[in-house]
């Protein structure tokens, strides 16, 4: 990736995770990158560290895990070390989330134009009748129909493929340059996992995004990345460029 001017990376981030047994480290030593506007799909099976590395970008970890070592570099600036207030400010307007499951993941009390509408006023000091024709806008771009009417709608009143749409959404009103989706289509039949890679496609290729795309799909990934890691045990086996990885497999 040295011919790609890289957005994101990831260096040797060490992780640790206090358990009734005594700690672990579920991710151990690892160091990806990713390029401005280019997918890095982080591959693997359940329990290995995807999720775990995903929210270490954000500082999302759970109460119980910490960050030994390594350094989180977004445009050049080490997120590790700055305080809470400064990432709450990346959180949304530098590096949106798409989380894993939509129906856990959005508060059933507001109406999801009220949630897309907290990203807008937030980051982009949106108020008022601009900030609800965004909302709907926003409605609009990622498919959902009647967004006029969908904006009011609490998320119990749509379908799993909807909430999703919205929880996209969410993740790009702040106008971020990186989005991290993880599992973005897990909960979903087969024809709105296209639907759903179709949408995150476009976005990305309107807007100049970079992915990092955590699944254990493969054929999510031969179709979404245009590099991949592959993670076993909290740590990073091979990485390639996915045209590699797919014709010349290190790990069969």
């Amino acid at each position: 990736m040295t011919d790609e001017k890289t957005l994101l990376e990831l260096r040797n981030l060490e992780i640790e995770v206090d358990t009734p047994r005594g700690p672990i480290r579920p991710v151990s030593g690892i160091s990806l990158s990713i390029p401005k506007g280019k997918t890095l799909a982080l591959v693997g099976e359940s329990g290995c560290g995807k999720s775990m590395t995903a929210l270490s970008v954000m500082r999302l970890l759970p109460g119980n895990a910490r960050i030994l070592s390594g350094t989180d570099t977004l445009s050049g600036e080490d997120l590790f070390p700055v305080p809470e207030s400064v990432m709450q400010a990346v959180r949304g307007r530098r590096i949106g989330m798409i989380f894993q499951e939509p129906s856990t993941s959005l508060n059933p009390v507001m109406t999801v134009g009220d949630q897309i509408g907290e990203v807008l006023s937030r980051h982009l000091g949106l108020k008022g009748k601009e900030k609800t024709e965004e909302e709907i806008a926003w409605l609009r771009r990622v498919g959902i129909p009647e967004p006029e009417k969908r904006v009011n709608a609490f998320p119990f009143q749509l379908s799993g493929g909807q909430k999703q749409r919205c929880m996209i959404a969410m993740a790009l009103a702040g106008d971020p340059d990186l989005v991290i989706a993880d599992e973005p289509t897990t909960a979903l039949d087969v024809t709105l996992q296209k639907q759903i890679l179709d949408l995150l496609l476009r976005l990305q290729a309107e807007r100049s995004l970079s992915l990092l795309l955590i699944t254990h799909d493969l054929a999510v990934v031969r179709k979404m990345a245009h590099y991949v890691a592959l993670m076993y045990a909290g740590e990073i086996v091979e990485q390639a460029p996915a045209d590699e990885f797919f014709s010349h497999p290190a790990h069969p």
